[in-house]
């Protein structure tokens, strides 16, 4: 696997109500920031972050020590309104109290300063993110280093906190992958015209695969389709198969990040092409600085004689 991009993990849930919808942004939170607890800690035992930080202009800190802010986002009569500050108790106080009476979207971000003060590298992302257009969805979304994810420790924290996360949920999809644009899937990428954004396939994530990876969460519907856990499991495409308590499939392809390959690639697509969104990808010049594209540059459709996903 190439080296030093930006990984993201994320589940994708219906909701039923802004109650509900409170509640799992909540827990999300709570789990996610107890995967990067250490981090956390760091910010709080140091100096106190200057709340200016939020606006720019005056340096974050140290070089090389952690800068971090939390942020809430409402809807008004005046649309949506953006709220920020500096990680400190009394603001993750705030932040928790603010997700629990509702909010249409938040984030905490953790960072490393550079030498010239200003954040440099991302330690994590941490979102619930809603799309105006696709109102009773939300994305539950972490980003953070690939490097972080070779700390077998780090990953074994991560998978845990999304597994058992995914149990509850019933998600109509998940996974673990490369960080793309406005998070894309890696199929998302390059399948199109039409091209397609996350706005566009959320609705259709129970009838289509988003995407598949290292780590791929498949509806409990299009798992159905694949004759369940068991059929999935003879494939032998998966070091991982294990259905989710309210529903779904947890399917990991290799018991390390690293070890997933092109060769693995091909392998989880033929065990999940006939549910796969059709089509066939189109191939583009390797960009430098832009993370590989794990996909089967074939129309899954045509797989196993299959005539599409209907």
């Amino acid at each position: 696997m190439a080296k030093g991009f930006i990984l993201r993990g994320e589940l994708n849930v219906e909701f039923r109500s802004s109650a509900v919808y409170a509640q799992q942004a909540a827990n999300w939170f709570s789990g996610c920031l107890t995967v990067f607890e250490k981090e956390i800690q760091e910010i709080l035992d140091g100096p106190a972050l200057d709340p200016r930080t939020i606006r720019g202009g005056v340096p974050c800190g140290a070089p090389g020590a952690l800068w971090g802010f939390c942020q809430v986002t409402t809807r008004g009569a005046r649309g949506l309104r953006a709220t920020t500050k500096v990680i400190s108790e009394a603001n993750l106080a705030w932040f928790h109290t603010a997700l629990g009476a509702g909010v249409f979207s938040a984030s905490v971000g953790i960072s490393r300063i550079g030498e010239n003060g200003s954040p440099e590298t991302r330690l994590a992302r941490i979102a619930a993110e809603r799309e105006e257009d696709v109102d009773s969805w939300v994305r539950l979304g972490c980003e953070f280093p690939q490097e972080s994810i070779v700390d077998k420790g780090f990953q074994d924290r991560f998978l845990k906190f999304l597994k058992d996360t995914a149990a509850g949920l019933n998600p109509a999809f998940g996974h673990i992958a490369y960080n793309y644009t406005v998070g894309k899937t890696a199929l998302e990428e390059v399948l199109g015209p039409p091209w397609l954004l996350p706005e566009d396939t959320l609705p259709e994530s129970r009838t289509y695969l988003r995407g598949y990876g290292w780590l791929t969460v498949c509806p409990q519907e299009l798992a159905d389709r694949l004759g369940g856990a068991a059929e999935l499991r003879a494939t032998g495409a998966f070091h991982e198969v294990e259905e989710l308590a309210e529903g779904g499939v947890w399917l990991l392809a290799t018991p390390d990040f690293d070890a997933y390959d092109q060769e693995c690639t091909a392998r989880v697509w033929g065990a999940l092409a006939p549910v796969i969104r059709p089509g066939k990808p189109k191939q583009f010049s390797e960009e430098a600085g832009h993370p590989p594209l794990p996909v089967v540059y074939e129309d899954p459709a045509r797989a196993r004689g299959v005539a599409g996903s209907e």
